[in-house]
Formats: C-alpha cells, structure tokens, sequence
C-alpha cells in the first residue's frame, strides 16, 4: 500500500494500461467501488486501505469513484445496524454501556471519562462520527463497518443526515490525492 501511494503516485497505472490496449476502464471503476462499498461494511475489514490502494491505482477516475463509494458502504452497515437493533449481540452491549455509564459515579479517571463521553455524545453525536471516522487505528473498534453498524443500531442518527456528514468527512484523503499533495516532494 506505501509502495502504491508514493510511488505510483496516484497517477493511474491500471488506468494507463487498460487504455493502451483499448479496454474500457468504466465497469473496471464501477466494479471495483461496488466491491469496495461491500467491503467497507463489514467490520474490522481493512477496506480504507484497500481503497487508497485502488486510488493510487485507478488514478482520478479511481479516487471520484472511492470517495462516493464509501458513504455508500458505511450506509450499508448503518441500515444493517438499524435492523440488528433488537438483536441479542446488541442488545447486550447496550445493556453493558448502560451499566457503564451508571456505575461511572466517583472521581476516577475512567469514570469521569465515562462521563464526558456520555454527555458529549447525546449532545454531540455527529461530530463524534467525523472524528471516529477519521480516527487512525479505528480498526480497534471495528473500522468503518463496525462505526456504521454501531452507529445504526445506537438510534441516535438519521439515516439521511448520517450520509451527508460522510461525505465531507471521508473526502480528506480524496481531496488531498486529487490536489497531488501525495505526489509532491517533502523538501
């Protein structure tokens, strides 16, 4: 993956050979997303890195196609988790957080960051996404498909505004390729 975003450069080498030799490169881009979407919904799968790989890959057609796509797949796990709700897995690790949060009365630094978290994601629940989203190492907790699945089952967003804050907020990396800033020297 290092190899593919520093030294291809994000300039497209699958793209420049499909075009050479006349094939299209259109259902190599759909295809791919599709795949990548489906991917990115399923907890502590990677898809975040494949999908810089394939960026660095497929060049801008690939990164336009990845940054769409991956709303897409996390809407996949949010809709799931909306209808895990009621699932014994779920339900338990509601009740655990409840008794969590219940238990968090005294001074400790667990409890009063128990606390915070509580009270800032009731109030707060969509800027909590954006920064879990973009969290390095949110594999730990399930990366994308399982902040999506979790998301979804939690009840505290709306399907449609949860969609469009992914937008923005997955588009940093996307941005930064289609500006060529993985492309220019340091010094």
């Amino acid at each position: 993956m290092v190899w593919l975003l520093f030294f291809a450069d994000g300039k497209g080498l699958v793209m420049d050979w499909l075009e050479a030799r006349g094939l299209s490169t259109t259902w190599v881009i759909v295809l791919t997303a599709a795949i990548y979407a489906l991917a990115l919904a399923i907890p502590f799968v990677p898809a975040v890195e494949m999908g810089w790989m394939v960026m660095a890959a497929l060049g801008t057609p690939g990164i336009v196609a990845i940054w769409m796509a991956t709303p897409v797949g996390l809407l996949v796990a949010f809709v799931l988790g909306q209808n895990l709700r009621d699932w014994p897995v779920i339900q338990r690790l509601q009740q655990r957080l409840d008794e969590a949060f219940q238990s968090a009365d005294d001074d400790r630094i667990r409890s009063r960051l128990l606390r915070f978290s509580e009270r800032y994601l009731v109030a707060h629940p969509y800027w909590v996404l954006v920064v879990l989203v973009n969290l390095p190492g949110n594999w730990m907790i399930g990366g994308g498909g399982g902040i999506g699945l979790l998301a979804g089952a939690s009840g505290l967003y709306h399907p449609v505004r949860f969609f469009l804050i992914l937008f923005p907020a997955t588009g940093v990396v996307s941005v930064a390729m289609l500006l060529g800033i993985y492309g220019r020297t340091v010094l």
